[in-house]
């Protein structure tokens, strides 16, 4: 999961109550998944490209004056400025070139799952939330926030901690439909799904050092459309 959207995530499910402990001690193993009802369509059209240069520019300009007057911020930024050049001028045609090709995609991600606790220890059944975010506009710092995508679904696990859960992704100007799981109110891992060309692949992060978690092999799944 990137940087960004975990903590996204997190401030949503630290409601009173929810974040007294920062991690579980249980593991949401996902054994099977599949993409239904893949729809695509254009994305409404917008100058990303020259968006991106415009505030790369911007913040180049902000860190070229310093209060001391250091002559090396100013030299720096304007290198970074000529060597962006070429970038501004085809910034403008690029979008244009590039706004047929910008889709978003909505579908159902189904997974099967176990909860599992410390050194594959099978966990009993519980509740478990999953919440999914997608980046819809990237944030620009000290100005603007990013603005995410968010929907979650419920499943409860049987006593074996076996459980089957659906969640409506999407994934648009940003690839990655994040997935972040909760067991019993507690945050316990999470699973990238990212499109990649006509497929999805899904994947979870390096779990950490001495943890005990076995983490699944990405898993390459191929959607069925929606018809």
């Amino acid at each position: 999961m990137r940087p960004a959207a975990a903590a996204a995530l997190l401030l949503l499910f630290c409601r009173p109550g929810f974040c007294q402990n920062p991690v579980s001690d249980i593991h949401v193993e996902v054994s099977a998944a599949r993409v239904t009802e893949l729809s695509c369509r254009g994305r409404a059209f917008e100058m990303e490209f020259t968006k991106s240069v415009g505030q790369s520019y911007r913040d180049l300009g902000r860190g070229m004056i310093t209060q001391d007057l250091d002559p090396r911020p100013f030299v720096m930024g304007l290198f970074g400025m000529i060597l962006m050049a070429p970038l501004a001028v085809l910034s403008v045609p690029g979008d244009l070139a590039a706004a047929p090709f910008r889709r978003e995609c909505g579908f159902q991600l189904d997974a099967q799952a176990s909860l599992v606790g410390w050194a594959g220890q099978q966990a009993g059944g519980a509740q478990v939330v999953a919440q999914g975010s997608n980046l819809l506009v990237p944030g620009v710092e000290g100005i603007s926030r990013p603005a995410y995508y968010v929907v979650s679904s419920t499943a409860a696990a049987d006593e074996q901690g076996r459980f089957s859960i659906s969640i409506a992704g999407r994934v648009g100007r940003s690839k990655d439909f994040d997935v972040a799981w909760m067991v019993k109110g507690l945050p316990s891992g999470s699973l990238n799904v990212h499109k990649s060309g006509g497929g999805f692949v899904l994947s979870e992060p390096e779990p950490e050092f001495g943890s005990g978690i076995h983490i699944m092999e990405p898993m390459e799944i191929r959607p069925e459309r929606k018809r």
